[in-house]
């Protein structure tokens, strides 16, 4: 099990793509949402998504998420964030 401690974690707030992100408990969601990912030393991946400013975080959909060289999280979360604030067509 990862403990928080072994944890690194890091947030950013975007505005969501058309048609939004699928979550696992709520379904799409859209609007200014934040991102925060973690990445346990064993390179387990956690995405989570909330709309600015709440209290409650979902699940992104998708996954299991496992990086094979956990140091690549922070890249990966620029790069998350990066497509999913991408200017629209």
């Amino acid at each position: 099990m990862t403990t928080k401690s072994d944890m690194t974690e890091k947030f950013s707030v975007f505005t969501a793509p058309r048609g939004g992100v699928m979550t696992k408990e709520v379904g799409v969601v859209t609007g200014e949402l934040e991102l925060h990912t973690a990445a346990g030393d064993d390179g387990t991946l956690t995405l989570r998504i909330r709309y600015a400013g709440a209290d409650e975080w979902y699940t992104v959909d998708g996954g299991p998420y496992r990086l094979h060289d956990p140091r690549d999280h922070e890249v990966l979360h620029d790069v998350l964030v990066g497509l999913l604030h991408r200017p629209q067509p």
